[in-house]
């Protein structure tokens, strides 16, 4: 299935343009390593696997994990000498789990949005934790599912008219955090399409629609608070990651130039999500003046039919001296005065405008 901001998993394949090499390795289910290498004099292919490749661990740029097996994890971390989270530890939300740095490497557990939005609306958007691990310039990711911001780096880095140029893991990586802000900030634009649709619908033609205004508020809700979550981990990582001694000056100035761009999606998700609430506010009036409105109508006729209903009740008591009984003109006077006495509390609420 199809989601939104993610891609159906890869078939095996060996990609090899320009002067990177993406070795596609697809085990059973939707486990797939895929190693880019760099060479700038020959193209080389190979199948990687983590303990016996002949590829050099100089010439590896990007190895990408999606559902690795326990044999491949154990491979990469004998390989390069390192230890992979597990998936409880990708999970943790504080920031020294997100975000952690030695001498030799960095370690960042980032959020990634996923969201079936366009698919099935009844399935809930969620982050998806994705680690990044930059060591010897070299990064190694793991995740669990596909993404299309994963996919968009692919075709970026395998071809010769990218303009500027993809040297190292900390490229690879600052690439896919450029492309993932973008997509983000695609999704709270769109966020705020709808929410003035909602307010439109609200204010002109809401009628009818009650159930499914409260749902598309409540939708959007949600979503605009999942990539709000998204963008403000993002913030946390790239300002932890600004005080890196590992990250080149040229590095560094297109870092600044994101945590720009995270800082105005941060604010963009503030206004979005005040808007959110005062959609939802203005819904719930309304369903309130709609409520008073009914109130109110029965409230009116309640007492107008109150003096009617004392006359009735008068003349239905079963007494033996009753004068108005035994008039000719008692019945037609009884029902007059009824009518009479309903008018007249009608007529003045109308007059003071409840009607």
């Amino acid at each position: 299935m199809q989601r939104f901001g993610e891609i159906q998993p890869f078939r095996n394949g060996i990609v090899a343009i320009g002067c990177y090499t993406a070795i596609r390795i697809q085990d059973q289910g939707n486990t797939m390593v895929t190693c880019y290498t760099r060479d700038e004099n020959r193209y080389s292919a190979s199948v990687f696997t983590p303990l016996n490749d002949p590829v050099s661990n100089d010439g590896i740029v990007w190895i990408d994990m999606v559902q690795p097996t326990e044999k491949e994890v154990k491979g990469i971390e004998e390989r390069f000498s390192i230890e992979l989270p597990t998936k409880q530890e990708r999970e943790e939300i504080e920031i020294s789990s997100r975000y952690w740095e030695d001498d030799r490497s960095i370690m960042i557990n980032a959020y990634f949005f996923v969201s079936f939005f366009f698919v099935d609306q009844s399935k809930a958007p969620y982050n998806e934790t994705v680690t990044f691990i930059l060591q010897d310039n070299m990064l190694i990711t793991v995740r669990d599912t596909q993404l299309q911001t994963f996919d968009a780096v692919h075709k970026m880095i395998t071809t010769t008219t990218h303009p500027k140029g993809v040297l190292s893991g900390y490229d690879v990586f600052m690439e896919i955090f450029d492309i993932r802000i973008d997509r983000d900030a695609d999704l709270l634009e769109y966020a705020a399409k709808e929410s003035d649709a909602i307010r439109k619908i609200l204010l002109w033609d809401s009628g009818g629609k009650a159930a499914e205004t409260l749902r598309k508020i409540s939708t959007l809700q949600e979503f605009t608070l999942k990539v709000r979550q998204s963008v403000f981990d993002k913030r946390r990582i790239l300002t932890s990651m600004a005080r890196s001694s590992k990250l080149t000056k040229p590095l560094k100035e297109e870092l600044f130039i994101m945590m720009k761009d995270i800082n105005s999606l941060v604010e963009f998700t503030t206004v979005d999500i005040n808007t959110l609430d005062n959609l939802q506010n203005l819904f719930l009036a309304q369903i309130n003046i709609e409520q008073n409105k009914i109130i109110k109508l029965f409230t009116v006729a309640s007492v107008a039919l109150m003096p009617p209903t004392l006359i009735a009740s008068i003349y239905g008591m079963n007494f033996q001296f009753m004068p108005e009984l035994v008039w000719a003109k008692g019945y037609p006077l009884s029902l007059m005065m009824m009518v009479i006495s309903g008018a007249i509390p009608l007529l003045y609420f109308r007059k003071k405008g409840w009607l």
